[in-house]
């Protein structure tokens, strides 16, 4: 009788550490619930900026136009025979709007600029994310918890950076936003 070899069973699953593949799915669910709270959030963010921007523009414009409406009065005041009771009213009527527009404009800046803030942050959480999902998924693939705890880290940032939109702490790092933008 002859010996055959011993063959390998094809049919044999290939036996993978579980723990990781547990772990890997885990943060997928968390990172993709993050992400999808994140973008919901950046999408109202940025058409608050954009209404803002809008009303900025307008009121900018409306403060130019009774700036120059004052200007017309101011040179009617002294025309000969101008009637100085009514000039003064009008006079009076356009520096106080035109003060009143200047602080309208400013404050829409303003706005503007503490919803670009949050934005940023909100962005940097998405990038951080899709870092971390694609690390991930990677260290799914060739089975490394190395690569794993890295995603972790990122996620953790963008987790971080995710709440810290939401609860309008002050967590912005200028250097990178800088460089990005």
């Amino acid at each position: 009788m002859s010996e055959t070899p011993d063959l390998p069973e094809l049919d044999q699953p290939e036996i993978h550490d579980k723990r990781l593949n547990r772990a890997v799915a885990m943060t997928v669910v968390a990172l993709s619930v993050s992400m999808a709270l994140a973008n919901i959030k950046d999408g109202n963010i940025v058409q608050n900026m954009q209404a803002a921007q809008a009303t900025q523009v307008d009121t900018w414009n409306e403060y130019q136009a009774t700036r120059l409406k004052l200007h017309m009065e101011e040179i009617a005041a002294v025309a000969p025979g101008a009637d100085a009771v009514r000039a003064k009213a009008e006079i009076a009527k356009y520096t106080a709007e035109s003060a009143q527009l200047k602080a309208q404009a400013a404050a829409a800046k303003a706005d503007y600029d503490h919803n670009n803030y949050r934005d940023d942050q909100f962005d940097l959480s998405d990038g951080l994310a899709s870092i971390a999902l694609a690390t991930t998924a990677i260290a799914a693939l060739v089975e490394l918890w190395g690569l794993l705890w890295f995603g972790w880290g990122a996620g953790a940032l963008a987790v971080l950076f995710c709440v810290a939109g939401f609860a309008q702490l002050p967590i912005h790092p200028d250097w990178i936003v800088g460089w990005l933008t």
